[in-house]
Formats: structure tokens, C-alpha cells, sequence
């Protein structure tokens, strides 16, 4: 028998307007629904023989901006993750 489906809540650590962490984290709609600072990555792929730079179209289903094409690779750091951690597990999936 298969078990359950059990959604995983990701936690984001909140951030001041400067970039500092706080000693605060929350689910991650918490943070976009209150507008609270938090830590990103983006990979950009660049396809140095062609001179391209590679894009992606964001899912209808996406919360914010959905649809809307974006660069190709980015996520959410999530608490306690680094931006290098973070950037080769978005890059390599």
C-alpha cells in the first residue's frame, strides 16, 4: 500500500531591509502573504555558443506571476540553507 501524500511545508528565514537575518522564520505563504524579506536564488543559464541566454515559461499553477516567462533556474532559500547550496540543488534538478 502507498503511503500517504503529506505536503511539505517550506520555511524561509525573514530578512531585514538590509539583508540581515532575523531570528524568524515561516512558512513560506506566510512570508509573501505578510510581504516579508527573504533570500532567493537565480542560476542563470547562458548558452555561450550560441550566444543565448535560456529562459522558462512559469507554471499557471505558481502563486506569483504565473505564466509569465522567467529566468531559467531559481527558488526559494529555505531556512537555514546557503545561496550556494541552494543555487546547485536549482541548477541540477
Amino acid at each position: 500500500m502507498a503511503e500517504p501524500y503529506v505536503e511539505q511545508v517550506e520555511y524561509l528565514d525573514n530578512l531585514t531591509k538590509i539583508g540581515k537575518k532575523i531570528s524568524v522564520s515561516k512558512p513560506r505563504g506566510d512570508v509573501h502573504r505578510d510581504g516579508d524579506y527573504h533570500k532567493a536564488v537565480h542560476v542563470w543559464n547562458f548558452a555561450e555558443r550560441t550566444q543565448e541566454l535560456l529562459l522558462q515559461k512559469r507554471a499557471d499553477c505558481k502563486d506569483s506571476w504565473p505564466g509569465l516567462w522567467d529566468i531559467s533556474s531559481a527558488g526559494h532559500i529555505s531556512a537555514g540553507d546557503s545561496s550556494l547550496i541552494t543555487a546547485q540543488v536549482q541548477y541540477f534538478q
